[in-house]
């Protein structure tokens, strides 16, 4: 069975959602896999998809969560400014020319901006502790 649908994948414990992906193999869509939590919700927010498969569900019950008024006033700047960021480079197909256009910003801006990104993320990632890690506290 061939949809031809746009498909958006992100699995927490994967991220590149091979499993998923695996799964909807035969589904015949365009897919686009989300690597992180920011980059799921500027898809969501900025991309037009017509099937969503999100692992876990808590996943995405938390981006919902986020999403009001009260967690938006509670982000600081930076926060607001990246979501904004990744949800217009969504909205363009991830082009980063047309996006810094949009945006109003040099496209070697975007790419520090984006490139920072990428790099807090990964050291977030080393912070956090791993499946079965014991804590010292």
């Amino acid at each position: 069975m061939h949809y031809g649908k746009r498909l958006l994948l992100h699995s927490a414990q994967q991220p590149t959602a091979a499993g998923l992906a695996e799964a909807a193999a035969s589904w015949g869509c365009m897919t686009t896999v989300c690597r992180s939590p920011d980059e799921l919700r500027a898809q969501l927010e900025g991309g037009a998809f017509d099937l969503v498969l999100v692992e876990p569900a808590t996943s995405l019950q938390q981006l919902l969560a986020e999403s009001s008024l009260e967690g938006t006033l509670g982000l600081t700047l930076a926060e607001l400014e990246k979501r904004h960021i990744l949800r217009v480079l969504a909205s363009t197909g991830g082009n980063k020319t047309r996006a810094a256009r949009s945006l109003g910003i040099d496209t070697k801006t975007l790419y520090n901006k984006l490139k920072s990104y990428q790099s807090g993320g990964a050291a977030a990632a080393r912070r956090a502790p791993g499946p079965g890690s014991l804590s010292t506290r």
